[in-house]
């Protein structure tokens, strides 16, 4: 029955019958190429019933794919984007104080002797006083406020740092020089800011800019390509100032230490106790965080929701390019006497296999377009997402070929005399 429905495409093409096996007759390669895939896609609609089963499951595997790995480009874009501070081999340690009616000024000064006394540790590299500029330590790393550039106003995030930042963070500068602790000439301090901050605001010359932030003037004198406070956000625009020329929030204060590698646990016993010895625990409670673990704290809950996402997605293709490989088996034992009488007209078997396999791909192609339809508006189209999309699609054009060939090479083998049953 399924033949005889489908006798009035096949013979209304004769020509293509038999896969355009000769070549003297109809052209050269690309033509006939093109005339093939156009037989094709007749093919598929006008027996849309057969393959409407397979256009479901693919259309479902394709959006859920889609889903899946553009969040992965996605989250591998911001992983990689630049900005991540070295944070191996470091320690961020501080104090919070447990009262507020406590003497800031006093217990700031007695943090500062402490942090000079374990910078006299053999194993010690640096050690840096910063406001907001230690990542993964928590939220509190965003200080927005009001910065004059050139007589206009920007809201814009700003974090206190010293010259011994550069040694603990080693920051990627991208032009001049790292901020330091003195003034200019002219009065001003020196500052740096991001590539980011850069681009915002559209300057192709950023050294020698001036800036006005909290009472100061600023003078532009390096540039970083960004500052992430965690591994999956990428940089915004920023603007670092010596911490002398800001006042501290003596509330928190934030230290970070770059010892030799191995050497955090001894660095972090160290501190407690020179801090038990000077600072009374009345008057404030000290921390330490070893940043290598807070680094893989930040990432574990992206890692695992994707993990939750991947999990379902792979069992689905699993079952998906099970379906699909039955769907085919059972279309081309249904189509056994179409294959035979066109093998019997002069196809060869390798053309054949062409065929067979070249309707997958239309089905599929066919069956990424609501996907992609659905990613237009759901998507910025952004360089992951596009990328993510551009896989997807390849994906399941690979996932159509190895579901196909096992029945495709089946129907090459099928027997001419098939056609006189």
């Amino acid at each position: 029955m399924y033949f005889a429905i489908d006798a009035r495409v096949y013979f209304t093409d004769r020509r293509f019958f038999g896969l355009c096996g000769r070549k003297e007759k109809f052209g050269g390669g690309t033509e006939r190429r093109y005339q093939m895939i156009g037989h094709v896609f007749k093919i598929v609609r006008n027996s849309w019933k057969s393959f409407c089963g397979i256009f479901i499951e693919q259309m479902v595997v394709c959006v859920v794919l889609m889903l899946v790995v553009v969040s992965v480009f996605v989250t591998l874009s911001k992983m990689y984007s630049p900005g991540l501070l070295d944070t191996d081999n470091t320690v961020c340690f501080g104090f919070v104080l447990g009262d507020e009616v406590c003497n800031k000024e006093k217990v700031g000064k007695q943090i500062d002797v402490v942090a000079d006394n374990l910078k006299k540790l053999d194993y010690v590299v640096e050690i840096t006083r910063s406001m907001a500029m230690t990542p993964y330590v928590g939220n509190y790393a965003r200080y927005g406020d009001s910065v004059r550039i050139e007589g206009k106003m920007y809201r814009v995030n700003y974090k206190g740092a010293d010259e011994e930042a550069y040694k603990v963070f080693r920051p990627e500068m991208v032009e001049g020089e790292w901020l330091s602790d003195n003034k200019l000439e002219d009065g001003s301090f020196t500052c740096v800011v991001t590539r980011q901050f850069v681009d915002e605001l559209k300057w192709t010359q950023p050294l020698g800019r001036k800036l006005f932030v909290r009472g100061n003037d600023f003078t532009v004198v390096g540039v970083v390509s960004g500052i992430k406070h965690k591994v999956l956000l990428f940089a915004e625009p920023a603007v670092i100032v010596p911490c002398r020329a800001i006042k501290y929030d003596d509330t928190f204060r934030e230290l970070c230490a770059r010892v030799e590698p191995g050497r955090e646990k001894e660095f972090i016993m160290a501190y407690y106790k020179e801090f038990q010895r000077l600072i009374p625990n009345k008057e404030a409670q000290p921390f330490a965080i070893n940043m290598e673990l807070a680094k893989r704290g930040t990432c574990n809950i992206t890692f695992v929701s994707i993990m939750l996402q991947s999990v379902p997605t792979i069992f689905l293709f699993v079952f998906a390019f099970i379906g699909t490989f039955g769907l085919f088996m059972q279309n081309s034992e249904r189509r056994a006497r179409e294959y035979a009488l066109r093998l019997a007209v002069g196809a060869t078997p390798r053309r054949l296999l062409v065929f067979v396999m070249l309707e997958s791909v239309v089905v599929t192609l066919l069956a990424c377009l609501p996907g992609g339809l659905l990613s237009v508006f759901i998507y910025d189209y952004t360089l992951p997402e596009w990328i993510g999309v551009c896989v997807t699609i390849l994906v399941m054009v690979v996932f159509s070929m190895l579901s196909t060939w096992y029945p495709a090479y089946r129907v090459t083998k099928v027997n001419p005399a098939v056609t006189l049953k």
